[in-house]
């Protein structure tokens, strides 16, 4: 989960970083990689082709000339995840403009919140909805603001503030869940 939310920069002698460099990063953080675009599509399949997708279209952007960033792999998941989810999300986005959002100005989650993320993200992904998994991820994790993500992903920014609403609200039910369990645990010890 560390590998998704660093930066940093991998650069070759000329300042731009080689086509060996990228692929040993993709190399490196393919585990965080493929949970990323796992928990965005709900496949591990669909997961594993994003993550080379995302290398292919980072090294395209090397040959452009362009300084590459350690943050380049997690965007070009995401990108890569986008493309395949967009029709979904475009229908979802419509579901979403309907409703209201009880909160307004939504905080980026946390580092414990963003724990509760990795530690329940079976549990997460599988209570939302691929649009609300985006946004908790654009704009929880990423820290993108509303209107940014709308852009990337072709809806309105009422959607996306409404999808990430119901994402708090549900990784909020989550997380007592979880408090419960732990404190039914103890009591079963005692």
């Amino acid at each position: 989960m560390a590998a998704i939310i660093t930066s940093g920069t991998i650069t070759g002698s000329s300042g731009i970083a080689g086509a060996e460099a990228i692929r040993t990063a993709f190399i490196e953080d393919n585990q965080a990689l493929t949970w990323l675009a796992e928990f965005l599509t709900g496949d591990e399949m669909v997961a594993s082709a994003c993550v080379i997708d995302a290398c292919n279209l980072t090294e395209r952007e090397y040959e452009i000339g362009q300084e590459w960033l350690w943050a380049w792999p997690r965007y070009a998941t995401i990108q890569s995840a986008l493309d395949i989810q967009r029709s979904r999300i475009a229908q979802l986005s419509q579901v979403y403009d309907r409703r209201g959002c009880i909160h307004e100005h939504h905080a980026p989650l946390s580092q414990d919140m963003i724990g509760c993320v990795a530690s329940e993200s079976d549990a997460i992904r599988h209570k939302l909805d691929v649009l609300c998994r985006f946004v908790l991820i654009l704009c929880g994790i990423e820290q993108r603001p509303t209107d940014e993500v709308a852009l990337l992903m072709g809806v309105s920014k009422h959607a996306v503030d409404v999808a990430y609403c119901a994402a708090l609200d549900s990784l909020e039910v989550i997380q007592c869940q979880k408090i419960l369990e732990s404190a039914a645990c103890i009591e079963m010890i005692h």
